[in-house]
């Protein structure tokens, strides 16, 4: 029975190992994902083509377990009118809190979800907290 319990045990770390590889914002560089957004998972990489192309950053700092995140995801992002605005004036960076605990710290993030606007700099423009609509965060943007 010992044995039955150690094999079940170690499978289901496997399992779960295996299936954190492929969790978004593990990705080094961008997706686009289901909202239409080219989203990049790198802060330097998005503060490098905001400096090439004279766009601002679009940071977004959310977690898997973060229901307002989700629902962000699912509601906002898909939104056409906010897609068009990232697309225009932002290049956009989704930065998982719980795989960059350090940025968390950096940028003082202590609630979920949170945009931060950055220049081509990398200097905080504007801090937007908790769910946005998308008519609330196009009325920020």
């Amino acid at each position: 029975m010992n044995k039955l319990l150690a094999i079940l045990g170690i499978m289901l770390m496997v399992v779960v190992i295996s299936g954190c590889t492929s969790l978004p914002g593990t990705q080094a560089n961008s997706s686009t994902g289901s909202s239409g957004i080219n989203w990049n998972t790198d802060l330097n990489t998005a503060l490098g083509q905001a400096q090439a192309s004279n766009k601002m950053v679009f940071a977004d700092f959310y977690a898997d377990w973060c229901h307002y995140c989700t629902q962000m995801d699912s509601e906002t992002y898909t939104d056409a009118n906010v897609q068009q605005r990232i697309a225009q004036s932002y290049i956009a960076v989704k930065i998982d809190t719980d795989d960059h605990p350090d940025l968390s710290s950096q940028y003082n993030i202590y609630g979920l979800p949170t945009i931060i606007i950055f220049n081509s700099n990398g200097q905080e423009i504007k801090r937007i907290e908790g769910y946005q609509s998308p008519s609330q965060l196009l009325s920020q943007l």
